[in-house]
């Protein structure tokens, strides 16, 4: 029965009842205890109609909101299963699906009917901890919004946005620059009939591979294309991992050319001017990485470049004008600073010293104040022997790094030798002090590079930096000093060590640069008693070699017990020695450091790119040798990321899949 509820007018007639009956009673009775008590009853009659009616009130109040909310869950939940976004209701326990929509069920329905919730547990353990989580599946594209508080999860179709978004970015402008390695070195050497058929293999092959992919191109000279495309075609081809590069290397051994690709790609927005030359810039950073890659980036601050290639020994190979250029170009420049200081890499070894002598001797030809700096904190123990016979014949301007951070000036310039990466430079601290730099180098060039960097001579083709800096010495124009007996021991001491004593990568001007010092008066036995080896060091090497294992019947790895610190010099002659055994291709070896890192060198013949194992874990190099210090992980952890990378080694084209 539906509880009455007393309008106004109920309260006025009961009101005026209430009053007729208090005047009768009063005109008729005489008894006052009775008038009280008939009082006391009409009002106690009232209390109870008020409370009555607040109760019904009430009842009555709470109807209206059991209705709306009512009302409210109907309208939800129509919503929820009308709606085209997927929703799925979890336990807040058990972490079990409790409810979803007709949508979800859609998303999520198998081909034989049934719910997947093992695809909706994997999407979730992705980032339950994220207020948005991004997911693909069933050949479309979701934005998964997540609401813990009432373990309510939200599926938006997102595909037709995501495809749009898809179209503009395939439509961005690329421009790419293709160069022909090494095709200056052959001209010089073959007939002009021989270079005419050379120069329609190149043409052909560029030709098939921009119809392929429907690309625009120009030749603009014999050994250079221009390329315009969009990013779809580019996509296509970082998909493919520039396979191409591969084709063209082997369709040029086909014909015993010593040829090689090398590109540089780019590609932004709107601002073509720009991404032209940051296309051109890239093509000359896969040149001094040693050719044979392409380097991809795209136009704005910060963008890191894509690295593809490099699978072959470097064959880029420098020519003297190019030598005589650099020569000119820095010492120039050193005519224009106040002083000048040359740094090796951390952890000098013998190929950064003698650079950096050479170097030293090369400024002093030009003005007075140039110094070589060093860490007397630390050095390997040939370094240190080094130095003190330097410091005996006093013909050296060496300072310490503390001693250069005072000296340094406004106009002060530095030079880099052996090394081009600034996380790798003898202090960052002092690098940091500097408005100018110029970087001597062999190695590849990484991403790292000095952002205040006014001449760069990188040539990766060559055995060492030591070979580079006897060049310019040797170009050198002008009255100049002779080299002293032991700059020249120290400079050959450089090449014999990163050539493994003339065994590796080894050319001609290699050789000619060591007769040069030979005259110069460079004396072996000078060499020997620097670099000698310590009985100590020696007892290291073997224990290093004594724990390696062939973890490929073509690869050596080597770890060292924990807790067992070894210095690089160690590590390198160990790593170098395996790579003498028989049937061994590349050699690892991992072991701490006394600051708490994890280092790995790594050596190679000819088949294996140790380089782009070693920049893919933080570090770098080049083709045959490289390293890597690796922060914050133990021995073991990266002896098996180590192990990951080697098991996708494929000698067959000498590439990483």
């Amino acid at each position: 029965m539906k509880p009455f509820r007393f309008a106004n007018i109920h309260f006025l007639l009961i009101g005026l009842l209430a009053f007729g009956l208090l005047a009768t009673a009063i005109n008729l009775l005489s008894s006052q205890a009775i008038l009280l008590l008939l009082a006391f009853f009409v009002v106690a009659c009232f209390v109870i109609l008020l409370v009555y009616q607040n109760k019904i009130y009430v009842l009555d109040e709470l109807e209206k909101i059991k209705y709306v909310n009512h009302q409210a869950e109907n309208s939800m939940t129509s919503l929820l299963e009308n709606m085209p976004v997927g929703v799925i209701k979890m336990t807040p326990e058990e972490d079990e699906v409790e409810w979803f929509n007709p949508f979800a069920e859609i998303i999520f329905t198998k081909e034989d009917g049934e719910f997947d919730y093992a695809r909706f547990k994997e999407i979730m353990s992705v980032g339950l901890d994220k207020s948005r989580i991004y997911a693909h599946f069933s050949g479309k594209r979701y934005i998964v919004h997540s609401d813990e508080p009432n373990n309510l999860f939200y599926f938006f179709d997102v595909s037709s946005e995501y495809k749009a978004n898809q179209e503009v970015t395939s439509l961005r402008p690329v421009i790419g620059v293709i160069g022909v390695d090494n095709y200056d070195d052959l001209e010089d050497t073959i007939s002009d009939s021989d270079i005419s058929q050379v120069n329609s293999f190149v043409a052909n092959f560029v030709t098939e591979f921009t119809d392929k992919h429907q690309i625009f191109y120009r030749r603009v000279g014999m050994d250079r294309f221009y390329l315009i495309t969009d990013y779809g075609v580019l996509e296509q081809l970082i998909e493919d991992k520039f396979s191409v590069i591969n084709q063209f290397r082997t369709a040029a051994k086909e014909r015993e050319l010593p040829l090689t690709l090398s590109m540089g790609f780019a590609y932004g927005n709107h601002d073509h001017s720009a991404i032209g030359q940051l296309a051109i810039q890239n093509l000359n950073m896969a040149e001094v990485r040693g050719g044979d890659q392409v380097v991809i980036q795209e136009s704005g601050e910060n963008k890191a470049p894509m690295y593809f290639g490099g699978n072959s020994v470097s064959m880029v190979k420098r020519t003297r004008t190019r030598t005589r250029a650099m020569m000119s170009a820095i010492s120039d420049k050193i005519r224009s600073v106040d002083q000048v200081f040359i740094v090796g890499h951390q952890h000098l070894d013998m190929d950064a010293l003698g650079s950096a002598i050479g170097m030293q001797h090369f400024a002093q030809n030009i003005m007075p104040n140039a110094y070589t700096v060093y860490d007397g904190k630390d050095m390997f123990s040939d370094i240190a022997r080094a130095i003190a016979r330097l410091k005996e014949e006093e013909t050296e301007k060496l300072v310490t790094v503390e001693e250069a951070m005072d000296m340094v000036t406004l106009q002060s310039l530095l030079i880099m030798v052996d090394h081009s990466k600034t996380s790798l430079t003898l202090s960052k601290e002092l690098y940091e002090q500097f408005s100018q730099v110029i970087v001597v180098d062999h190695h590849r060039r990484d991403s790292d590079f000095p952002e205040n960097a006014v001449i760069s001579y990188i040539e990766s083709g060559a055995s060492s930096a030591c070979e580079l800096v006897t060049e310019l010495l040797q170009f050198q124009a002008g009255k100049k000093k002779r080299l002293t007996r032991l700059q020249a021991s120290l400079l050959m001491a450089g090449i014999m060590l990163d050539t493994k004593n003339f065994s590796s990568r080894v050319t001609s001007r290699t050789f000619d640069v060591a007769s040069y010092l030979r005259s110069c008066g460079s004396d072996s036995v000078e060499i020997q008693n620097i670099s000698a080896t310590d009985f100590d060091e020696y007892r290291e090497v073997n224990e290093l070699i004594l724990n390696g294992q062939r973890v490929r019947p073509e690869v050596i790895a080597a770890k060292a017990d924990n807790g067992k610190v070894y210095d690089r010099v160690v590590m390198s002659k160990a790593a170098d020695t395996m790579l003498t055994m028989s049937g061994i291709e590349a050699t690892f070896v991992l072991c701490q450091t006394e600051d708490g890192e994890v280092a790995i060198s790594a050596r190679s013949r000819n088949k294996i790119n140790v380089q782009k194992i070693m920049e893919d874990m933080g570090g770098g190099g080049h083709f045959g040798q490289a390293a890597a210090q690796i922060q914050d992980q133990t021995l073991e952890q990266v002896y098996n990321t180590l192990m990951d990378h080697i098991s996708k080694i494929s000698l067959e084209n000498t590439t990483e899949e």
